[in-house]
């Protein structure tokens, strides 16, 4: 037991570094190309600087929301097709069929950012 206590007391700095002080949270909503809501849609949240992504299904109003991400930074919503396989290939894979434009999420606060599936 001393030594778990041990172990959380040396390690508990670096978990408290690892979480973002005073994270922004992003929310919105998916549609399709008529403007009506997309539910069980998958969104992916990238950041523009690192290029790290998150990814989400939409819930029954068509809506996602991410929290806890880090502050001060640029992001992207992508709206993406369902998985398909090409032929030769085992992995499935998914196309961009809408993204919003860059947005920056600031500290503390709810960015709203909306997307909808586009014509290309």
């Amino acid at each position: 037991m001393t030594r778990f206590t041990l172990i959380l007391v040396l390690c508990a700095p670096a978990l408290a570094a690892a979480a973002p002080a005073n994270p922004c949270s992003v929310s919105g909503t998916a549609y399709d190309f008529a403007g009506r809501p997309l539910r069980d849609a998958v969104v992916r949240l990238t950041d523009t600087r690192s290029q790290s992504a998150a990814f989400l299904v939409t819930d029954a109003q068509a809506g996602f929301a991410f929290a806890d991400l880090a502050p001060d930074a640029h992001y992207r919503i992508d709206l993406l097709s369902a998985p398909t396989v090409v032929t030769g290939s085992r992995l499935p894979t998914r196309s961009i069929l809408g993204m919003s434009p860059a947005f920056a999420c600031m500290a503390g606060n709810t960015a709203h950012a909306d997307v909808r599936m586009q014509v290309y």
